[in-house]
């Protein structure tokens, strides 16, 4: 027997929990749609205050929207409980899927497009079936002025995960055209729209991604002394993993997650302590040649596990650069990490020029 997404309304078996609505995951920590929602927590009245701006908040078909009904108990209608859920505010418009009769409707308003206004690029934001056998019965385009200008399978990329579409409007300029949503076919699945918004193209587009570290390879390494902290934080999540101490090595384990690179310059004899906490399973290590951190690893610990302190201390047997490693276990582990550095001190004769060097 196969399963499809189904709605929880009234006329419809309910089902017994509401799926999770689940976005592509973001540097920053947030997924596209908590950042879509934490925008709509904050400018909401502003956006949907706009007559460009449709989130289906009235729990029916929008005034001023038009259907073409073709299967009238499977066609378009507005909800605040379909499996998927709504991305902003309470309800969503939706399509239920019939198995044995066709289903052809559409979904339209119209819109004057002023490029120089600001109010001619169309998003909004879908979900539907993905990797089913029966995803593929269905097409859910969109048209403009009667001529399809997108369409859903071809640009869908999750399984019934809301994902932000992008359509320029541009070449309409001057002109008031009627866009369409359109779900066509037989024995398809559910298919929900939400906030749908004609503007310049910015609208709920989520932030571009935080720029990596600067220090995200050897080549940039950021020289703990000239930083001058003796405890800072870095998010080894905007980090890729460039690095992995060798297996049975230095730290007795390999470090595939996400890694940042700090370097110091030690004398011979210089002793140096440094640690590292996260959420994550942390792993640190010391390496002499950047050009070949597996084959030079001096120093290394990750003998605890997520959420505990690793610790590593070096004495420099001879003068020179040491590279130290803030690395993760597991591929792709990451968290937002706290590093501590214990000024180098000579075992034999302390300085305290030396230890004041380190905090200048």
């Amino acid at each position: 027997m196969r399963f499809k997404t189904m709605l929880t309304l009234a006329l419809i078996v309910a089902l017994a929990a509401t799926a999770a609505v689940a976005g592509t995951p973001k540097s920053d920590g947030r997924t596209d749609i908590e950042t879509f929602q934490r925008m709509n927590r904050i400018h909401g009245d502003a956006f949907s205050a706009r007559a460009d701006f449709q989130g289906f908040e009235g729990g029916v078909i929008p005034a001023g929207w038009t259907q073409t009904i073709v299967n009238p108990a499977r066609t378009w209608g507005v909800s605040g409980a379909t499996s998927v859920g709504a991305l902003e505010g309470t309800y969503c418009a939706f399509v239920g899927y019939d198995l044995t009769v066709l289903q052809n409707e559409t979904l339209s308003f119209t819109q004057a497009i002023d490029v120089a206004g600001g109010e001619s690029v169309l998003s909004f934001w879908m979900a539907g079936a993905l990797g089913t056998t029966w995803d593929l019965n269905v097409a859910e385009t969109v048209e403009v002025n009667g001529i399809p200008v997108f369409d859903f399978d071809s640009n869908v990329t999750a399984h019934m995960t809301y994902e932000q579409y992008f359509i320029d409007l541009g070449a309409y300029d001057g002109q008031t055209v009627t866009i369409t949503f359109r779900y066509e076919g037989v024995d398809g699945d559910l298919h929900v729209l939400d906030a749908v918004m004609v503007d310049d193209g910015t609208g709920y587009s989520p932030p571009p991604p935080p720029p990596p570290p600067a220090n995200d390879t050897c080549a940039t390494a950021i020289d703990l002394q000239e930083q001058g902290l003796a405890s800072f934080q870095v998010d080894l999540c905007l980090a890729a993993g460039d690095y992995s101490a060798p297996s049975g090595g230095c730290t007795g384990y390999t470090s595939a997650g996400n890694d940042v690179v700090y370097k110091i310059y030690l004398a011979a004899g210089e002793a140096f302590t440094a640690t590292e906490t996260g959420t994550h399973d942390s792993a640190l290590w010391v390496v002499t040649d950047c050009a070949n951190t597996a084959g030079t690893c001096v120093a290394g610990a990750d003998d605890t596990f997520s959420g505990d302190t690793e610790i590593v201390s070096f004495n420099a047997p001879a003068a020179g650069w040491y590279y130290l490693i803030v690395d993760a276990y597991g591929t792709g582990a990451c968290s937002l990490t706290t590093v501590t550095v214990d000024a180098p001190v000579s075992n034999e004769n302390t300085s305290w020029s030396n230890v004041k060097t380190m905090y200048r």
